[in-house]
């Protein structure tokens, strides 16, 4: 009986053990899963989880020494320091969210779970992004974003696999080689700026593709201009690449190419994004390669220049740098593929045509402002010297007892005869060159002026150039400083499309809106030129105020009228100099506001 008791006790005593395990077990499981969504936000504002059995905190010693050392601090660090999810975590299985906006951390684990937190030192560097392009099954390329407070970023230093040997690469984008196919390569990479300081360290994983086709490991620009961008590219592969294709305007369309490519026809200080790929003989085809290029600005004087270039260079590098018609310069070989480059002179010179082209220069001053009379403007360069006009007619003058200057002759033979004009000989080489000054007038070429003769206006510019410089129908030559224009001059400074048009009918609006030597309304323009018709010897031609080549007897066209001794003022006297050979440029672009200086 007292058996029979012993044995009940028990069996009551063990479904006792189990319906309290039971219970037990219950509560437990439902205090952890409380526990497990038990989220602590904010904790760098409880210090008493800091430092304890939950919680430790984990700094690096030396921006990317990787080593790490436990810190007495109760709270976040706020500046000095980058969270480092990879490292950070919790023994038991606990998450870590950090918000590097207001420096907090949420915590996601039960109460009995500890936490460790790792920061990264960085002194002002850090890295932003690392974009990753171009893989391949033997190279990843890596385009890497990093700031620094300091100064400028000078060395990337990357690593494969947690190695402790970091490579180093100037470049930020870092192209690494020699890898192997369908491999995760875990990369680890920091920068490095001008004072020394580092950054934190950057891990991402990459796995090569299982195929090696051509690989782009650098795209070069060259010759960049104004309007063109010239690109070669370099590339790997392991069979020979047959095809190259450019895009310059974001992939709406490729050109097909060789391993280097021009493209024309662009915009002057434009930014253009540039892409290329490459296919080999086995059709496999590269990834894209990006790159950014600017074109160069528009180019004056001021940018091809410097001071003591020689001016007459500095003109030809203005039209070598900007091209046929780029400013208004031509060069007059009969080699041109404009419209009318039939119609060049043919004599080798560089001249401005056109409404306003910037090639004012300032002559006879040194003044800060240039004096309105001592504007000058640029005709073109003629072996190897500058020619200028006045910008505007010269002042009067007058002489004791002398009422009448003949354009052409003097008062006792008024004839066509340049070389015995008082105009000549007395207003423009002796008080008008006398009135430069030494200084200045030192500057201007002696010069032999071929004064030819034509028969007739009612041509286009070449033939007139042919009739007074190259084969004229009469000949005198005079040696002396100062000259007039010729008609050609004022007919090629026109833009090119109006070079087939008559000189009588330059009185076009279109013409004279676009012909820089053009005065304006109500002023004509004296010329050097003569005009042999009707066996004369007292014709010469002129500009009139409409724009239109005439001619007409020197008696018309007087610098004084004969009988009232008043100053013609219908007709602008603008002498014509050739700068020495040696003139050199000082500053200024050609504009108005900005002349041309020279040495």
């Amino acid at each position: 009986m007292e058996q029979n008791l012993s044995t009940k006790k028990m069996i009551i005593f063990i479904i006792v053990g189990v319906l309290m395990l039971i219970v037990s077990l219950y509560f437990l499981y439902f205090e952890k899963s409380d526990n497990n969504v038990n989220i602590m936000q904010n904790i760098n504002k409880d210090s008493q989880v800091i430092n304890t059995n939950m919680l430790t905190l984990m700094y690096e010693t030396n921006a990317g020494s990787g080593i790490y050392e436990e810190t007495k601090d109760t709270t976040w660090p706020e500046e000095g320091y980058i969270f480092n999810d990879t490292l950070s975590g919790c023994e038991n299985g606990g998450e870590l969210d950090y918000n590097s906006q207001n420096n907090t951390v949420n915590l996601l684990s039960n109460s009995s779970d500890r936490c460790y937190v790792y920061f990264d030192k960085y002194d002002g560097v850090w890295i932003d992004n690392i974009d990753v392009t171009n893989i391949t099954g033997s190279s990843i390329t890596l385009n890497v974003s990093a700031t620094s407070e300091n100064g400028s970023i000078t060395t990337y230093y990357y690593s494969l696999n947690d190695s402790e040997e970091y490579i180093p690469s100037t470049n930020n984008v870092i192209i690494i080689k020699d890898l192997i196919q369908l491999t995760k390569y875990t990369i680890s990479v920091y920068a490095e700026d001008s004072v020394g300081k580092r950054s934190n360290i950057y891990e991402l994983e990459v796995t090569t593709t299982d195929a090696t086709g051509p690989v782009i490991t650098n795209v070069t620009t060259t010759n960049i201009t104004m309007n063109s961008i010239s690109v070669a590219v370099q590339i790997e592969s392991p069979v020979e690449v047959t095809r190259y294709y450019y895009s310059i305007d974001n992939g709406n369309s490729f050109y097909l190419g060789g391993s280097t490519h021009t493209f024309s026809g662009l915009t002057g200080e434009t930014d253009y994004n540039i892409l290329v790929y490459v296919i080999d003989t086995e059709g496999k085809a590269s990834t894209e390669y990006s790159l950014s290029s600017t074109t160069q600005g528009l180019p004056t004087l001021a940018t091809v220049c410097s001071n003591g270039d020689n001016l007459a260079n500095c003109i030809k590098e203005l039209y070598n740098a900007g091209g046929e018609g780029y400013g208004g310069l031509y060069l007059h070989d009969g080699l041109g593929t404009y419209e009318n480059y039939d119609q060049e002179a043919g004599d080798n010179s560089y001249r401005y045509s056109g409404a306003n082209p910037n090639n004012y220069v300032c002559f006879g001053s040194t003044a800060a402002t240039c004096p309105d009379d001592n504007l000058y403007r640029i005709i073109g360069v003629f072996d190897n010297q500058v020619k200028l006009i006045k910008n505007t007619s010269i002042g009067n003058y007058t002489w004791s007892g002398l009422t009448t200057i003949y354009v052409h002759g003097d008062a006792n033979a008024p004839t066509n005869t340049w070389s015995s004009s008082i105009l000549n000989t007395g207003v423009l080489n002796e008080t008008y060159l006398n009135g430069l000054g030494s200084t200045w007038s030192n500057k201007i070429a002696t010069t032999t002026w071929k004064v030819g003769g034509t028969s007739d206006y009612f041509v286009p510019v070449k033939t007139m150039h042919n009739n007074e410089i190259i084969n004229p129908s009469e000949t005198t030559t005079y040696s002396s400083k100062i000259g007039l224009m010729y008609v050609s001059d004022y007919g090629y400074a026109v833009t090119p499309n109006y070079w087939q048009i008559n000189l009588f009918s330059y009185n076009s609006a279109d013409i004279t809106q676009n012909d820089w030597m053009y005065l304006g309304a109500g002023m004509g323009q004296l010329t050097i030129s003569r005009l042999d018709d009707y066996d004369s010897t007292d014709r010469i031609l002129t500009v009139r105020s409409s724009g239109a080549v005439m001619g007409g007897t020197v008696y018309n066209f007087t610098y004084f009228d004969p009988e009232t001794a008043e100053p013609n003022a219908q007709y602008a006297t603008r002498p014509v100099f050739y700068l020495n050979s040696s003139i050199t440029y000082s500053r200024g672009t050609g504009e108005a506001s900005n002349p041309v200086r020279i040495n």
